[in-house]
C-alpha cells in the first residue's frame, strides 16, 4: 500500500504545479498566431534545396540572433506538419513549460533542502505576469526554450556537485551550447553557475570559469562581426537609463507594475507589493546571510545577472524578458515562505504570496485575453481568407475596417502570403488610421489609390472583404457604390455619362444608359467644375455609327454658361476623341452648364427615338 500512495504523492507533488500553470495560462492555450509569428511560418517557403536549409537555420536574422532551435526549427517542423493549426505549437510550449517545473522542482528542492520550497517554487515561477506572453505567444516560446537549456545545464551541474561524476558536467556543457541555439540570453549561465559555486561549492568555483570562455567568444562575435541594430528599438543606451530600466523589470517581475492602467488594479498597488515584497526578500536574505547561508544572495543575484543585458535597451521593454531571470526570485520566495520562523512571520508571509498572485495572475489573464483577442481576429481574417475559391484569391483583395490594432497583429508579416494571396490591400483611406513606422518599413505594400481601386472594382478585377465577428463577408456592393459618389465628389472637373454615379451631372434630355454607352437627342446639357488656370482644355470622347456621316462630316458645337467653347466635326465613323480651349471667361467658375448640340439627328429603323450622337466622358484637363 505504501508504493501507490508514494507514487501518488509524487504525482501531485509535480502534477498540481503542472495544473496550475495550465489553469493560470489558459488563453495560451488557446493562443492563435500574431505578428512575428508569421514571419517564421513563411519559412519552409524559402527552401528548396539543403543550400537553402542550411541557410534557414543558421543564418543571422534581426539584431545577428541565431535561434535554430527556438524559432527556426521550431516553426519549420511544425508549420510543415500542421501548417496554420495552432494547437500542436500551443501544446509543445506547455510540455516544454512541463518539463521546466519538474526541473525547477528539482532544483529548488536540491539547494533550498526543503520540499515546500520545491513546491512552491514552481507556482510562484509560473505565477509570474512576464510569463504570460512567453507561455501564450508561439515567436516568444524562445524564453521558454532558453528557461530549459539554463535550469537543465544547471541541475546537470548540480548533480555533477553531488555526485562528482564526470558524465554531468560533460553533458552540462552539451545543453549549455546548445543553448546559444535557443536565445542569446544563454551567454549569462556561467554567471550563474559561477556565482552558485562561488556561494555554495567553493570548490568548484575556478572549473565553472571555463564556461566563460564560450560566452565571451559569443559576445565578440556580436560586436565585432554582427552590424549595430538601426531599429530605435533595439539600439542600446548606457547611463541612468539602466537603474531606470532595472527598477521597471523589478517592479514588473514582483507586482506586475504597469504604468498604464490595464484593469481594476490602482498604480499604488503595484508600488506596494514591489516594495513589500523586495523588503520581505531583502529580510529574508539578510537572516540567512547570517547563519552563513549565502544561497539567498545567490538566488537575488540570479535576477540581476539574467536581466543585465536587456537593460540597455531604454526604448524596448517588453514583458517577457523577466521569464527566466524571476526564477531565482520565485526559489528565493518559496525558501523564505517554507522557513518562516514564527506563525506571525508565517502569516504574513502567506497573506503577501497571496497579494503577489493575485496582482500577477490578473496581470496574466488581462495580457493574455488581450493577446488571444488580437489573434483570434487574425485567425478569423486570414481563415477566411483561406477559404475563398481560388480564383477570388487570384485577384487583388480589398480589406475595410481595418484598424491600427488590428494591422499590426500580423499585417506586416504578409501572413496572406502564406495561403496564396499575392495581392491585397487596405481600402482607401485606411492607412490615415494607422501608424506608419517607418523604422519597421511602413504599410506601403499594402496601400493602393483611391483611382487604382475604383478601377479595379468597376472592372470587376477586385474584390473587397470586410471581417464581421467571425464571418469574412463580401461587401464590394455597397464599397463600390459608396465609392463612386466618392468618385464624383473628387473629380468635379470629369464627367462619365454611362456612369449612373453622374446621372445627378446630366440634364434631363440624355436618354437613359445602355450597354456601356448613353445617346444624347440634339442637344443636352450636363453640370461640371469650371476651369482652374489658363490653358485648360475641354477633352470629349463619344462614339459615331457609320449611318450618322452619310450626309456627310458631323458637325458638333459646344457653349459653357451660354459662352461658346468651340465646334467638333466628326467625320470618321466610331469612338472619337476631341480637344477644345476653354474661354478665359470661364476660369474661376465654381460650376458651369455644358450645352451640346448636334447639327443633325438621325432616325434610326425601329427605333422611336430621335438620336445625336454617343458621349463617353468630359474632362477638363
Amino acid at each position: 500500500m505504501t508504493m501507490p500512495q508514494g507514487r501518488t504523492r509524487q504525482a501531485l507533488y509535480y502534477g498540481l504545479p503542472m495544473l496550475f500553470c495550465a489553469l493560470v495560462h489558459w488563453f495560451g492555450w488557446k493562443m492563435w498566431f500574431i505578428t512575428d509569428d508569421f514571419a517564421w511560418l513563411g519559412l519552409r517557403f524559402e527552401i528548396h534545396s539543403p543550400t537553402d536549409l542550411f541557410l534557414v537555420l543558421f543564418r543571422p536574422q534581426a539584431e545577428g540572433t541565431v535561434r535554430t532551435i527556438s524559432e527556426r526549427l521550431f516553426f519549420l517542423v511544425f508549420s510543415s506538419i500542421f501548417g496554420l493549426q495552432s494547437p500542436p505549437f500551443r501544446i509543445w510550449v506547455f510540455l516544454t513549460q512541463f518539463v521546466n517545473i519538474v526541473l525547477l522542482i528539482r532544483i529548488a528542492r536540491r539547494v533550498t533542502g526543503s520540499e515546500l520550497a520545491g513546491f512552491l517554487a514552481p507556482i510562484l515561477w509560473c505565477a509570474n505576469a512576464g510569463l504570460a506572453l512567453a507561455i501564450g505567444w508561439s515567436a516568444a516560446y524562445n524564453q521558454v526554450a532558453c528557461a530549459f537549456f539554463i535550469l537543465l545545464a544547471f541541475y546537470l551541474l548540480l548533480r555533477y556537485i553531488d555526485t562528482g561524476e564526470k558524465k554531468y558536467w560533460i553533458w552540462q556543457w552539451v545543453v549549455f551550447l546548445l543553448g546559444f541555439l535557443a536565445l542569446e540570453l544563454n551567454v549569462v549561465y556561467p554567471a550563474l553557475a559561477a556565482g552558485y559555486a562561488l556561494c555554495c561549492a567553493r570548490p568548484y568555483f575556478r572549473k565553472t570559469l571555463y564556461l566563460f570562455i564560450p560566452s565571451i567568444l559569443f559576445i565578440a562575435i556580436h560586436l565585432f562581426l554582427i552590424p549595430a541594430p538601426t531599429d530605435p528599438y533595439y539600439k542600446p543606451a548606457f547611463g541612468s537609463s539602466l537603474f531606470v530600466m532595472f527598477w521597471t523589470y523589478w517592479s514588473y517581475a514582483l507586482g506586475a507594475l504597469r504604468s498604464e492602467v490595464e484593469d481594476w488594479r490602482p498604480l499604488w498597488l503595484g508600488v506596494a507589493v514591489t516594495l513589500a515584497t523586495s523588503v520581505a526578500l531583502v529580510l529574508f536574505t539578510i537572516r540567512m546571510v547570517r547563519r552563513k547561508q549565502w544561497l539567498p544572495v545567490f538566488l537575488l543575484s540570479w535576477f540581476f545577472v539574467a536581466i543585465l543585458p536587456v537593460l540597455p535597451l531604454k526604448n524596448h521593454f517588453t514583458e517577457y524578458y523577466v521569464t527566466v531571470p524571476a526564477i531565482g526570485l520565485a526559489i528565493l520566495g518559496a525558501w523564505a515562505l517554507a522557513q518562516s520562523p514564527t506563525r506571525v512571520v508565517a502569516a504574513a508571509a502567506i497573506v503577501l504570496a497571496g497579494v503577489y498572485l493575485r496582482v500577477s495572475i490578473t496581470d496574466i489573464r488581462t495580457t493574455g485575453k488581450y493577446f488571444y483577442e488580437k489573434s483570434r481576429k487574425m485567425k478569423y481574417l486570414v481563415k477566411g481568407l483561406e477559404a475563398l475559391p481560388g480564383p477570388v484569391r487570384e485577384k487583388p483583395i480589398l480589406l475595410r475596417d481595418v484598424d491600427n490594432d488590428m494591422f499590426w497583429s500580423g499585417f506586416y508579416d504578409d501572413p496572406f502570403r502564406l495561403i496564396g494571396i499575392a495581392h491585397l490591400y487596405l481600402t482607401p483611406g485606411t492607412e490615415q488610421k494607422i501608424d506608419a513606422h517607418m523604422e519597421w518599413g511602413g504599410i506601403a505594400k499594402f496601400i493602393i489609390s483611391f483611382d487604382d481601386a475604383f478601377g479595379l472594382l468597376q472592372r470587376h478585377e477586385a474584390t473587397v472583404f470586410a471581417l464581421q465577428g467571425r464571418n469574412l463577408r463580401d461587401v464590394t456592393a455597397p464599397y463600390l457604390a459608396s465609392m463612386a459618389a466618392t468618385a464624383a465628389a473628387r473629380h468635379p472637373d470629369f464627367v462619365d455619362v454611362v456612369n449612373p454615379i453622374y446621372d445627378s451631372l446630366l440634364g434631363t434630355s440624355w436618354y437613359p444608359a445602355e450597354n456601356g454607352f448613353r445617346w444624347m437627342p440634339k442637344s443636352a446639357t450636363l453640370k461640371m467644375a469650371g476651369p482652374k488656370s489658363a490653358g485648360q482644355k475641354l477633352e470629349v470622347t463619344g462614339y459615331c455609327p457609320e449611318l450618322f456621316l452619310k450626309k456627310g462630316p458631323l458637325p458638333v458645337s459646344f457653349q459653357a454658361d451660354g459662352i461658346p467653347v468651340g465646334v467638333i466635326t466628326i467625320r470618321k465613323p466610331e469612338s472619337f476623341s476631341f480637344e477644345l480651349p476653354l474661354p478665359a471667361a470661364l476660369m474661376g467658375r465654381r460650376e458651369i452648364e455644358l450645352q451640346i448640340e448636334v447639327s443633325r439627328t438621325t432616325e434610326v429603323p425601329g427605333d422611336p427615338r430621335i438620336l445625336g450622337v454617343v458621349f463617353n466622358t468630359f474632362r477638363i484637363k
